[in-house]
């Protein structure tokens, strides 16, 4: 019986470790038969992304996503290695520490431009990367939170990033869906991740 991704490819960006959502999505992926590409975020992910890559039998690809020339390089790579990718899995998302707590009125500016960098502007960045290897149409997802549409104690600066991003899904499958590539965001609930362990 064929399985239901079979001959698909699937590149996931923000592998963490084991218990992150995104592995847990990369995991499924694989499960279901499609070749899947993990990304890690400088030298001290590198080892835990590229073990759990060998679990996969997958390639593990080095991208930091504040940086242009990471995200060049990543393009580059994925168009010599790869005749096409069906899928993008977004899953990344970051505030300072100190950002997560007290009140959303003391934001400061490098705190929200930081969450906004990494957690939203990444996603048109990856869509604009990848969009071009999606010949025969795809799906783009990212990663979302009840944050966005409604206040959660200390969730702060992310609520209004992941609000952000949902609005950056709608404009992105407005330009992608007449190339037959979906956009969509999942908003997975309260799951036990390091992540989560951050928010009080």
């Amino acid at each position: 019986m064929a399985q239901l991704l079979e001959g698909k490819r699937a590149l996931v960006v923000g592998v963490a470790n084991r218990w992150s959502l995104a592995w847990a999505i990369a995991s499924a992926f694989r499960q279901h038969g499609a070749e899947v590409l993990l990304t890690y975020q400088g030298d001290r992910q590198r080892l835990t992304v590229e073990e759990l890559a060998a679990e996969l039998g997958a390639a593990a690809l080095p991208c930091d996503v504040t940086r242009e020339d990471d995200l060049h390089q990543l393009g580059e790579a994925l168009r010599q290695r790869f005749e096409r990718i069906d899928v993008l899995v977004h899953s990344v998302a970051y505030a300072p520490k100190e950002e997560l707590s007290g009140k959303f009125l003391e934001t400061s500016r490098h705190g929200f431009l930081v969450a906004h960098e990494v957690s939203v502007y990444s996603l048109v960045a990856l869509a604009r990367l990848v969009a071009p290897l999606m010949t025969q149409g795809g799906s783009i997802i990212t990663l979302s939170y009840l944050g966005a549409c409604r206040v959660v104690p200390n969730y702060n600066v992310m609520g209004v990033a992941k609000a952000a991003l949902e609005s950056c899904v709608r404009y992105l499958a407005n330009d992608l869906g007449r190339a037959q590539i979906r956009v969509n965001a999942i908003s997975a609930g309260p799951i036990k991740t390091a992540s989560a362990r951050a928010i009080k």
